[in-house]
């Protein structure tokens, strides 16, 4: 009965239009699932879950480009998994319909791993999804996984990356090794899509490639983490191709647009975590080549948490952050950060109602000093009943009104400007 649910799943995922998924991404799924049956045949537990979202975005302003005003779409995310005895089998299903953004039309795998823990080690192969990061407002360090940004532009949902990864855990700490043989691309809204921050389009069909072995070069990463009481210390390193793309107009007036250039780099990040009472204190660090220079970035500040405000079951956090990249001065656009986030603070606050239905508010404020660019969020969600959620989702943006700042430096929130919305998402769990 077992093997025929797994043989039935098998055969739905085959129906995946390829159109959708890269033939890499593809031919990695299905080699799981040839060995998933390996590692299955006494199943400890088997289990099926999906959740389908129906979001809407409300736009204050129409767009630049005339876009409509509102974005409704549909999602869904569907996963499969087993464990028995030393394996763990694991695939997440991803796609989305948008009724006015061709682009965000996407099927993704999320992720389609087989993982086999032994004593002190563990392997993992195919398709996953590896977070690093301890501060809030950015995540340098963050290099695996390749952004979803016709998702989000907040860089929190990311593509499935194909991987073989060992982990050895030892008392002295925990070591990562990655092969991450093929590169996924970054995705971007398209001619009718909201929420892009440059005036013309991005030709994503026509990528470029510093390595010539393009999406096929070989990336390797390795990551060591350790806890010193109350301290949590990681050291890692990516040499590999760059997950964020540098973006060249290609001089075209009469058809312009930005092609994504993909480079080669090598960076080595920090991440530090101390935990002092009720403060946690936090940085990201990393120092990286290949962006035609060598560049610092570091994210730090901390988060304090008030347990029982207002004697109730409650818990705030105050977040403060300051974000730091030594590009700001750099007066050739090219060298230049691909971000607003040079010398900026963040204020954020973290209200967790600790109630039956998973209430909370996370608010914040991102804003630069020089160039007076503010971005504004507020995410809340809540269980409306065991099976249904509401996540609402509000963001503002406030560009850079001085023409003396540089071009290089104001123009991601200057076309921002005018996208504020309110979205609006019911989720419901099966």
């Amino acid at each position: 009965m077992q093997s025929n649910r797994l043989q039935s799943f098998i055969n739905a995922v085959c129906v995946i239009h390829q159109r959708y998924v890269t033939n890499a991404a593809f031919s990695a799924l299905m080699l799981v699932l040839m060995l998933a049956p390996l590692s299955t045949k006494a199943i400890d537990a088997e289990d099926f879950s999906a959740e389908i979202g129906l979001e809407g975005r409300f736009f204050v302003e129409q767009g630049l480009q005339q876009q409509e005003r509102s974005q409704p779409s549909l999602r869904g995310l569907f996963e499969y998994e087993t464990r028995q005895e030393n394996n763990y089998f694991h695939v997440a299903l991803f796609g989305r319909v948008d009724k006015e953004d061709s682009e965000r039309n996407h099927a993704d795998i999320r992720e389609a791993y087989w993982t086999h823990v032994a004593d002190g080690w563990e392997m993992k192969l195919g398709i996953s999804k590896v977070f690093w990061g301890v501060t809030e407002s950015r995540h340098l360090v963050d290099v695996i996984n390749q952004s979803d940004f016709v998702e989000n532009i907040d860089g929190e949902d990311k593509l499935g990356q194909p991987m073989l990864k060992l982990a050895m855990e030892r008392d002295w700490g925990n070591l990562d090794f990655f092969w991450l043989p093929y590169f996924r691309e970054r995705t971007f809204p398209g001619e009718d899509g909201r929420l892009n921050a440059l005036p013309f389009t991005i030709n994503t069909d026509d990528p470029r490639y510093e390595s010539s072995a393009e999406q096929w070069h070989s990336d390797f990463a390795i990551r060591y983490a350790v806890t010193i009481e109350d301290l949590d210390l990681a050291i890692s390193h990516f040499s590999g191709t760059s997950r964020n793309p540098l973006l060249q107009f290609n001089g075209n007036m009469a058809s312009p647009a930005f092609t994504p250039v993909y480079r080669q780099v090598d960076q080595t990040g920090i991440e530090l975590q101390y935990i002092l009472e009720s403060w946690l204190l936090k940085f990201e660090g990393i120092t990286s080549s290949g962006e035609y220079q060598r560049y610092s970035a570091a994210v730090f500040g901390f988060e304090y948490t008030q347990v029982g405000i207002f004697d109730s079951y409650a818990d705030l956090g105050w977040i403060l952050e300051y974000l730091f990249d030594d590009r700001r001065n750099q007066t050739n656009t090219a060298k230049a950060a691909q971000h607003s986030f040079e010398r900026d603070v963040f204020l954020g606050w973290r209200y967790a109602f600790n109630d039956a239905d998973s209430s909370e508010i996370l608010a914040g404020v991102i804003y630069d000093p020089k160039t007076e660019e503010s971005l504004y969020s507020l995410e809340y969600s809540q269980r409306l009943a065991n099976d249904l959620k509401l996540n609402v989702e509000i963001r503002a943006f406030q560009g850079a009104e001085s023409q003396s700042i540089q071009a290089a430096n104001r123009l991601k929130t200057l076309y921002l400007k005018d996208e504020d919305y309110l979205q609006l998402e019911l989720v419901k769990f099966f």
